[in-house]
C-alpha cells in the first residue's frame, strides 16, 4: 500500500510597494496560506495600533533613567561635554517614533487598492443599471 506524502506548500508574497518580501509562508495548503496570511495581517494591524502605547512607555523610561542618572548631581554642577552629549542622544532617541514596517505598510496599500477597485466597479454597475445611460445609444 502507498502512502501519500503531504507535500508543503511555500508562498512568498512581496510588497506591491517595494517589491522586497514582506510575507512567507510554508505549509500543507493554499487555503491554509490564505488563513495564515489573513492572521498574520490582523495581528499587524494590531501591533501597530498599539505602537503608540508602546513608544509612550518606551519615551517614559529613557527619561525616567536620565532623570535617575542625572539625580545626583547637584542643580549648579556643569556636566562635562561627553555626558552633555550622551543626554541629548537620549533624549532624541526618547522623540524617535517607532516605525510601522515594511509588512504594515504593505498591507495598507493593498486595503486602499482593493476599496478603489470596489469604487470603480461600484461605479460601472451604477452606470450600467441606470435607465438614462448613455451607453445604449
Amino acid at each position: 500500500m502507498l502512502k501519500n506524502k503531504i507535500h508543503n506548500i511555500t508562498i512568498i508574497l512581496k510588497s506591491c510597494l517595494t517589491g522586497t518580501a514582506v510575507w512567507i509562508y510554508q505549509g500543507p495548503s493554499r487555503n491554509a496560506a490564505r488563513l495564515a496570511y489573513w492572521r498574520a495581517c490582523k495581528k499587524e494591524v494590531e501591533r501597530v495600533g498599539r505602537l503608540a502605547e508602546a513608544a509612550e512607555r518606551r519615551r517614559a523610561n529613557i527619561l525616567r533613567m536620565l532623570s535617575e542618572l542625572t539625580a545626583g548631581m547637584p542643580a549648579t554642577a556643569e556636566m562635562p561635554p561627553e555626558k552633555k552629549r550622551l543626554a541629548r542622544q537620549l533624549l532624541s532617541l526618547a522623540e524617535r517614533k517607532i516605525p510601522a514596517g515594511a509588512f504594515y505598510e504593505h498591507i495598507m496599500e493593498e486595503r486602499r487598492r482593493r476599496e478603489e477597485d470596489r469604487r470603480i466597479r461600484r461605479q460601472m454597475r451604477e452606470r450600467e443599471n441606470h435607465p438614462n445611460s448613455d451607453y445604449d445609444k
